[in-house]
């Protein structure tokens, strides 16, 4: 047994017998190498910290880490100009036409209602409204996607040399969002602007739920907004989750051990990653149970 899986095994071990955390952290079972599954929270605050020591454990344990994007190896200038190509309308239509006069007010209200000013946002489709005011309010309750799980490991695997592959690209993530139909669009900036407005009282019982790794809390606070929007459920989960599983089966029985980090909503729910692995005979079990 190598020192690092020893180190791992030990912290398992202590996190069952003793401790009330069990981050959403799995392993696929039956393989000759080592597979771990940890469900991320992509912004977290510096009160979040320090992260449970399970993560260090878990990275330190694997020769490759995969994320949804190859996050060390982005180029801040091609992102930019990715996120300026398919966030606006290709027509030429901005955020008012394309909501209509009164979704566009009453939008500009709700905005104002929780501090945000959308006509920043006007030239722009719904879809990436919504994803820069779900980050506008998160940054006002003092989130920062500086201290989310992914920027923690990508620094921590830099130190330690360990190489970071992706399991999408960043334009085929936006081109998901970006060929939503219009009225998706629509419903999931309406639905973004009024979770944003609630989220404040909801997102300690959330990063609870994360530390404490419960899938029935995370399940119904992740997925069940996602589920009201059917075409967004198809495109954001289940088509992704549907990649992601391909991908990491191959990962099995490989000859090099792999920690495969992706947002938690993919791992919860009846079309997560960890049923679909199952679909195809590659079965999963907690790292570290509560302890009871």
């Amino acid at each position: 047994m190598s020192i690092k899986r020893a180190a791992l095994l030990c912290i398992t071990a202590w996190l069952a017998a003793g401790s009330a955390v069990a981050l959403p952290i799995w392993e696929i079972t039956g393989t000759r190498n080592r597979v771990l599954l940890l469900g991320s929270i992509h912004t977290l605050r510096p009160s979040d910290y320090p992260l449970d020591p399970a993560i260090a454990a878990a990275l330190d344990e694997a020769d490759v880490v995969y994320m949804e994007l190859d996050m060390d190896d982005m180029d801040p200038a091609a992102s930019a100009s990715t996120i300026a190509a398919l966030a606006r309308d290709p027509r030429g239509r901005q955020l008012p036409e394309l909501l209509g006069s009164a979704a566009w007010t009453s939008a500009v209200e709700q905005g104002r209602k929780i501090g945000l000013d959308l006509s920043t946002l006007a030239p722009f489709e719904p879809w990436y409204a919504a994803i820069v005011i779900t980050q506008l309010r998160l940054a006002q309750l003092g989130f920062d996607t500086a201290r989310g799980v992914e920027s923690h490991i990508v620094t921590s695997a830099g130190e330690s040399g360990k190489e970071i592959r992706g399991l999408e690209t960043l334009e085929g993530q936006l081109r998901t969002l970006d060929a939503l139909s219009p009225g998706a669009q629509r419903t999931f900036l309406q639905l973004t602007l009024e979770e944003a407005a609630s989220i404040g009282d909801e997102v300690d019982d959330m990063i609870a739920a994360w530390k404490s790794g419960d899938e029935s809390i995370l399940e119904h606070e992740m997925l069940d907004s996602v589920r009201e929007q059917p075409e967004v459920y198809r495109s954001l989960i289940l088509k992704r989750n549907e990649a992601f599983s391909r991908t990491i089966a191959r990962l099995a029985n490989d000859s090099q051990d792999y920690l495969v980090v992706v947002g938690t909503l993919h791992l919860v729910g009846d079309d997560s990653v960890l049923n679909m692995l199952a679909r195809d005979g590659l079965k999963t079990r907690p790292v570290a149970e509560k302890a009871e």
